[in-house]
């Protein structure tokens, strides 16, 4: 009698299951995809800062975009670059178009996740190597 409660139970199981889907097909953003959402870390390995005149801070040193793109060499030489990076507006001035492009350009060369706080809003920046430029290797910022 086992035998027979655990088939209709499975049973069961099954029949919710296909109800379930069915009427997630009926709904309209299940079939048109629904609403983007991102999943956005909590903690990022590091955060940056916009600066006047194109220049970044991190910890609370002022770097031009030259002296960024070092620092990320040298954490690469050391084997410790950071997986998620946060760009955000400091007090000072807000992300500019020549520091978002800074960014992304790190982003290609290091690899890692990239966010930027762009008009309040959290967006991935999602850069990747043009390609004809793909036979050659990226350099920050260009």
């Amino acid at each position: 009698m086992s035998h027979r409660k655990t088939a209709i139970r499975a049973a069961l199981a099954a029949g919710a299951l296909s109800v379930t889907l069915l009427l997630a097909g009926c709904n309209g953003n299940v079939r048109a995809g629904g609403p983007v959402v991102a999943n956005v870390p909590q903690h990022y390995d590091m955060v940056l800062e916009s600066y006047k005149n194109g220049q970044f801070l991190l910890d609370g040193a002022l770097l031009s975009p030259e002296d960024l793109a070092s620092h990320f060499r040298y954490l690469d030489e050391q084997k410790k670059l950071p997986k998620t990076v946060l760009l955000k507006p400091s007090s000072e001035s807000g992300v500019k178009d020549t520091q978002l492009r800074w960014f992304a350009g790190l982003q290609v060369t290091f690899g890692f996740k990239g966010y930027a706080e762009l008009g309040g809003k959290l967006t991935l920046v999602n850069a990747r190597v043009h390609t004809a430029d793909a036979k050659h290797k990226p350099e920050a910022g260009h």
